[in-house]
């Protein structure tokens, strides 16, 4: 009874990850072209690896700590603290990887780079899954595992629907785009249900908060990259500038408080 939907749940999120390199040959309307444009989805995914390390180096130590507090009277502060910690530092990891893209791309091939622009995307796709993973917890707790198969076969579905109907139209970017909104879909929905059943007080002002930041800061970011007339290295000298703005907002905040928690 508790474990059976968990496996449930591991084929579909392997699904989730995989499916959309998988079905798009199929669905893409020229089949060379199709197998072009996957190559250059694939090559253009493994920028986003360090994101997606962070996420699971997380989740590899976010499970035992999770159990471990169980019962005890900090409990849910300590989860609520941890999700914050970990969107606080998935953004600071997302406007790294942004600014410094100009030099990260060269760790594929040139003839890939046309694909960079899904790079944003894939790490708020796993910026999303992390949130998502950190959610599920509540019903690991209470032993209502079925939430977590009904949440992944709906993320499946979400997949499956948008490849199908935006693959044919835009290509690689449907692909990335079909991920980001399955782990947004399913990690909403998560939470509200969870609220029912495990009340956890997560800092939503905070996380708002730092959310609102992030988004200016890629507005800006965007903004003077596409109106100046700048080389690469000035838009990594803005980037840095607008990272160091983060990274002292942090500090101010919350950096202090969690240097004293140490």
């Amino acid at each position: 009874r508790y474990s059976l939907p968990l496996l449930l749940l591991g084929i579909a999120g392997i699904m989730n990850q995989t499916v959309d390199k998988i079905i798009f040959p199929m669905v893409y309307p020229d089949a060379e072209e199709g197998m072009r444009q996957l190559g250059i989805y694939g090559a253009s995914f493994k920028i986003a690896m360090i994101m997606m390390m962070f996420t699971y180096a997380f989740r590899f130590a976010y499970e035992p700590f999770v159990f471990a507090k169980h019962g005890s009277r900090d409990s849910k502060e300590s989860y609520a603290d941890a999700m914050k910690y970990y969107i606080i530092f998935s953004y600071m990891i997302l406007l790294g990887m942004i600014f410094y893209l100009d030099l990260l791309k060269f760790i594929i091939a040139p003839a890939y780079w046309e694909g960079l622009k899904i790079v944003p995307v894939v790490l708020w796709t796993y910026i999303f899954q992390g949130v998502y993973f950190n959610l599920s917890f509540w019903y690991k707790l209470t032993d209502k595992t079925q939430w977590g198969a009904y949440f992944s076969i709906i993320g499946v579905v979400i997949t499956f629907a948008l490849q199908a109907i935006f693959v044919p139209r835009i290509g690689y970017m449907a692909s990335a785009a079909s991920s980001t909104v399955c782990y947004l879909v399913i990690m909403l929905l998560s939470y509200f249900v969870g609220r029912k059943h495990l009340e956890i007080p997560y800092d939503l002002r905070r996380i708002g908060i730092y959310t609102l930041l992030v988004l200016t800061l890629l507005a800006g970011y965007y903004t003077l990259a596409h109106l100046l007339p700048i080389n690469e290295w000035m838009k990594m000298g803005i980037g840095t500038i607008l990272l160091i703005i983060y990274c002292v907002l942090f500090y101010r905040l919350d950096g202090r408080t969690l240097i004293k928690k140490k």
